[in-house]
């Protein structure tokens, strides 16, 4: 594992949602090196309490909550236990989410729809909602990053719950950074391609899966294909590594951003200037 030594985060406190894996899993470990104490989150508990031990070995103060934060007590919950581990709360990494189950509208059920948004959009809003109250409780600013996606500025194929999802966490990031830049709060969001995270591995598999249902049912592949969606791609001709994901997040929320705040912020390598 690469070292830092920059300690841009020394003694502040740092809560770090969809910590078990992937993207989140990144955050931690970086963030842990360079001196943040972490609250981490995540449902799957197994692997969160994994990564914990991960962290705290590398001298972080850190603690684990298994949560589903789609509820807004579990929320709460974070920002609470939070403050009551390390007495204030300064950086907040809102990294939870899901692929959902990619379809069409004309086949999307409400259920797929409420699903999706729950775990993209409305874990987002909750996390943001109390972490601000605490930001404005404590007077003096903090910086929060919201993880979107390239689906927040871009349409993907046959993904409308995905993109609609990230559509309103970078709006909803938009606004937060209006209201909340009078009281040092500064918030923006990444927008991820392709990354090597089980999450892109799984969602690839099932649009596979989906893709070759399809045409055995008598779709023609091209319709298929286009219902199912397809990898994700760059400029770059490679996925990002999750620890490429985690330096633009960390950059996002230290002070060397300090002057940067509602922006959306393609880490895309290069696939929306197609």
């Amino acid at each position: 594992m690469k070292e830092f030594f920059a300690n841009r985060f020394e003694g502040k406190a740092m809560i770090v949602t969809g910590a078990a894996r992937g993207i989140g899993e990144a955050v931690a470990l970086r963030a842990a090196q360079e001196g943040a104490r972490l609250m981490l989150a995540d449902r799957r508990e197994a692997e969160g309490l994994q990564v914990l031990e991960a962290v705290r070995a590398l001298g972080a103060e850190a603690e684990f909550l298994a949560l589903d934060l789609s509820v807004e007590e579990s929320a709460q919950t974070l920002v609470e236990r939070t403050v009551e581990r390390f007495g204030r709360l300064d950086v907040a990494v809102n990294n939870a989410g899901v692929m959902g189950e990619p379809d069409n509208v004309h086949n999307l059920s409400k259920g797929q729809m409420d699903y999706t948004m729950a775990n993209n959009f409305y874990s987002v809003f909750f996390c943001c909602k109390h972490e601000l109250r605490q930001f404005l409780a404590q007077g003096e600013g903090g910086a929060i990053v919201n993880n979107a996606s390239i689906a927040g500025v871009t349409g993907l194929p046959g993904n409308p719950a995905y993109v609609a999802s990230k559509h309103a966490v970078n709006g909803l990031t938009k606004n937060l950074a209006l209201d909340y830049a009078a009281h040092g709060v500064r918030v923006n969001s990444v927008n991820p391609a392709g990354t090597t995270t089980p999450m892109v591995q799984e969602a690839y598999e099932y649009v596979m899966a989906r893709q070759k249902e399809a045409i055995a049912a008598g779709a023609d592949p091209a319709a298929a294909q286009s219902m199912a969606g397809e990898k994700q791609n760059s400029m770059l001709r490679r996925e990002a590594l999750p620890e490429e994901q985690a330096a633009s997040i960390l950059f996002l929320a230290s002070d060397d951003a300090s002057h940067m705040t509602g922006a959306i912020v393609a880490t895309d390598g290069g696939w929306t200037s197609f």
